[in-house]
């Protein structure tokens, strides 16, 4: 028993180890990260526990579990970026945990092993738990939810039935009601499936759905009512039905880019899913093959119908589906995979070359283009695993190893040096924090996680002259508004830079 608790600490450890990875040495340069970060900074300093707010307005975005956890954080490390990411990276570890558990108990260590080795291989995946978001959770808490109803299914054990509807619970309080939409509907397509409606009768439906709505309603209803239900009103319809049914943001796509997302972001072993897909058919009356391939191809189906589409969206398919292509690796010398590693070579060929020419091309990253043959390491691997070709375990290990270095590289090497470009490290220098701040209608809300204090809405040119008369003052806004201010007196721009990974350009402007 020790030893078994010593080999899973290790297991986990080595997750969090790459989960955490350089997690205070980049700075909150996303738009959501600084949202939510800034967020979960202003809670805690009104000592709210319901209201979310971001600049001091009311936020809807999101529901307010990932904001208690960064409170929790901040209180420990203070607020900076380890602290604001520091949650997300101990649920990845976990998910990472869960899903080795999961596939020792219904396969095998092998297969647990492998899988295992297929979420850490995953940049996107790793990456994911590096943001201050609330996705992590989601993560976490689906996988979980849907790996305790299907032991549950197996074994019949109620500790699992009752740890679904709890996952269930802190799922919605992590994101919304997809976390019991899609998962509950994948149990009933796969109970139907299997006719097996009669199941339901065991699952103490009514006990459970109580559980789940105890856990989560309660938030629900205090922050409904301290905001006069505005905040219930704006995530239900704008955040949720107008998600689902418009493009938000900019973020649409073709129906299939929501799959490529999933074949990209679980690269290297992504490149096995033909194999996979043999598999799952050719074991389809398999009842764990069956309920693991419906719910990735249910919650990838979903998103590929929503009309906003983000690669985040479907990263909680990921844990099952490195299941399924950890079944497929054992069984990898009945099937043809040559040209699966031949393709990933060339993919991997290409990958550092193309980018060196986007980043070349790019005012704002020009500098680091030379960076981008760091993604060598896993042409590398591409090669290794093409020589050990007829060996499956050194595939495996090329594979798997080259990728993970790739990961450790990113975080520690590439991201801090694409970092010193973001508009905020170049732009809050200039920034003296003792004088009033404002904005021009738009600016990069990572300033509100910086500065720690209101940033005033200046909404019209004439809100700007008004705002300068109460003497130097720092104003922030984005290039494209700078003409409309061309004819407030005193007015100059001091610094501006492009945001990374975004198009507008940051501007900072003082009265002289």
């Amino acid at each position: 028993m020790e030893k078994r608790f010593s080999n899973y600490f290790t297991l986990w450890f080595i997750a969090f180890v790459l989960m955490v990875s350089n997690i205070w040495g980049i700075s909150i340069f996303s738009l959501d990260e600084a949202k939510n970060a800034s967020c979960a900074r202003e809670m805690l300093e009104r000592g709210d526990l319901i209201v979310p707010t971001f600049n001091y307005e009311l936020r809807t975005d999101k529901p307010p579990l990932h904001y208690y956890f960064m409170m929790i954080a901040y209180k420990l490390f203070g607020v900076n970026e380890f602290s604001a990411r520091f949650f997300s990276s101990l649920f990845g570890s976990f998910t990472v945990l869960v899903t080795f558990l999961f596939a020792k108990r219904v396969f095998d260590e092998k297969i647990a092993l492998l899988s295992y080795l297929v979420l850490l291989s995953s940049l996107h995946f790793v990456f994911q738990f590096h943001m201050a978001v609330p996705d992590p959770f989601l993560i976490f808490f689906i996988t979980s939810a849907v790996f305790s109803f299907y032991i549950f299914y197996k074994e019949g054990k109620k500790i699992f039935l009752w740890l679904f509807y709890i996952c269930l619970g802190f799922g919605i309080l992590s994101k919304g009601l997809v976390a019991i939409v899609l998962p509950t509907f994948t149990v009933l397509v796969f109970l139907a499936l299997r006719r097996e409606l009669g199941f339901l009768k065991s699952m103490s439906i009514s006990k459970g759905l109580l559980i789940t709505i105890l856990i989560s309603l309660p938030w629900y209803i205090a922050v409904g009512i301290k905001t006069d239900w505005i905040w219930v009103k704006e995530f239900l319809l704008k955040h949720n039905i107008s998600r689902f049914s418009d493009s938000m943001e900019g973020h649409g796509g073709i129906f299939l880019i929501t799959f490529l997302f999933v074949i990209i972001g679980m690269l290297p072993f992504s490149i096995f899913l033909p194999q996979t897909v043999k598999e799952v058919l050719k074991n389809k009356t398999n009842p764990t093959v069956l309920f693991l391939s419906l719910f990735v191809f249910i919650y990838t189906l979903f998103f590929s119908i929503s009309k906003t589409k983000l690669p985040n969206y479907t990263v909680v398919v990921y844990p099952s589906l490195a299941v399924l292509i950890g079944i497929t690796l054992t069984k990898l010398k009945i099937y043809k995979y040559f040209y699966s590693l031949l393709f990933y070579f060339i993919l991997t060929l290409i990958i550092p070359i193309a980018l060196y020419f986007i980043l070349k091309n790019d005012e704002n990253l020009y500098l680091v283009a030379q960076h981008s043959f760091f993604f060598f390491i896993l042409t590398v691997g591409a090669f290794l695993s093409l020589i050990f070709y007829k060996n499956i375990k050194k595939v495996i290990i090329s594979l798997s190893l080259s990728s993970i270095l790739m990961t450790l590289v990113f975080f520690f090497i590439l991201m801090p040096r694409i970092d010193k470009e973001s508009s905020v490290k170049v732009i809050l220098p200039y920034i003296d924090k003792d004088l009033p701040i404002g904005y021009y209608k738009r600016y990069n809300p990572a300033f509100s996680f910086y500065l720690k204090k209101r940033i005033v809405k200046l909404e019209s040119p004439q809100e700007v002259e008004e705002f300068i008369k109460q003497g130097k003052v720092n104003i922030l806004t984005r290039e494209e508004f700078l003409e409309e201010l061309r004819d407030v007196k005193g007015l100059k721009v001091v610094v501006k830079k492009k945001d990374l990974f975004e198009n507008p350009t940051s501007v900072l402007l003082k009265n002289f």
